[in-house]
């Protein structure tokens, strides 16, 4: 690619695209990165911008605009957080467009971004309603099986979907107990351990269902759809969406569920937070540090243990 200012914005998205692969980001990061960035393009040219020297800093801020304006089908404006990710995805893109010289992103370095709070993970079920939430994948007839090693394996080792889709048969060290996460988040490995419930369900699949599932294209990926291929990262939100909803058990949610509730419990029974940032896979620790909250149950328990307002009894009668 020439090192022009004058290059088309499609150009140098397909560029900027290549070069993330070839520093071994995820495709699947990638693939973000691109649709984020063909929203950016599509309202670009809208506004007649076509090249990559016409984007400046007030470009840069109408795009802000436009993205907080921005109304889902359902008529809800985007959560801070995805607006966030929108306008990150596109002065990473300009920032590295400058290492190759072709334009001066001093505007992009200095652009600042929504502040996204560090909200509590909300309907977090308790250790009961996940049991309540994985029996529902007994009444799932023939795909009973995988779904249940799926669910297991979800709560015991808190991966995220991607991660879970991603698995191979091989990445499953049954004696050891642990599971390899392959090209996590940033593209790192990490082995978590697994628990023996979980892995007792993964063998009976293995053993009774995958053999009837497997086809050519199944490769060495653990957990298969119907026609044999690896599951896809969509299918098992609709797939756990549709057991959490059947729990009645005011938790709602899919895939991530599984991975803030894994996190709270072990922080409730005594983990050291260092030790669930690494179990998750986290590069910073304040992400974890959202799972060292207090719940109200816990809070009113302590109170009613120690506060002298709850303990004085004054004889007032009332």
């Amino acid at each position: 690619m020439e090192t022009n200012n004058l290059c088309a914005l499609e150009e140098c998205a397909s560029f900027y695209i290549e070069d993330c692969l070839a520093r071994g980001q995820s495709e699947v990061t990638a693939h973000s990165k691109q649709v984020h960035l063909d929203s950016f393009i599509r309202w670009c040219q809208l506004k007649s911008i076509h090249t990559i020297d016409l984007v400046t800093k007030f470009v840069l801020e109408d795009y802000r605009l436009h993205v907080a304006k921005h109304r889902k089908k359902n008529g809800e404006p985007l959560s801070i957080a995805s607006q966030k990710l929108k306008l990150i995805s596109v002065t990473v893109w300009l920032k590295r467009l400058e290492y190759f010289d072709l334009l001066d992103a001093g505007f992009a370095k200095r652009f600042e971004h929504p502040k996204v709070p560090k909200s509590i993970p909300k309907h977090i079920p308790d250790e009961e309603d996940v049991g309540k939430i994985i029996m529902q994948a007994w009444t799932s007839g023939p795909m009973t099986l995988r779904d249940v090693a799926i669910l297991e394996v979800y709560y015991a080792t808190a991966v995220r979907r991607t991660e879970l889709s991603g698995l191979d048969i091989r990445d499953i060290d049954f004696k050891n107990e642990i599971v390899l996460v392959r090209k996590g988040k940033g593209g790192n490995d990490r082995n978590v351990p697994i628990a023996p419930k979980a892995l007792h369900a993964v063998q009976i699949y293995l053993k009774k269902l995958r053999p009837q599932l497997s086809s050519f294209e199944s490769g060495n990926a653990l957990f298969l759809s119907k026609e044999g291929r690896r599951i896809k990262p969509q299918k098992l939100t609709e797939m756990i969406g549709k057991y959490v909803k059947r729990a009645d058990t005011c938790t709602e949610g899919a895939c991530h569920i599984f991975r803030h509730a894994a996190a709270t419990h072990m922080i409730r029974n005594g983990a050291d937070i260092r030790y669930v940032q690494e179990f998750l896979g986290h590069a910073d620790i304040s992400s974890t540090q959202i799972y060292a909250h207090v719940t109200i149950n816990d809070l009113s328990r302590v109170y009613k243990e120690t506060h002298p307002a709850f303990l004085r009894n004054d004889g007032l009668g009332c």
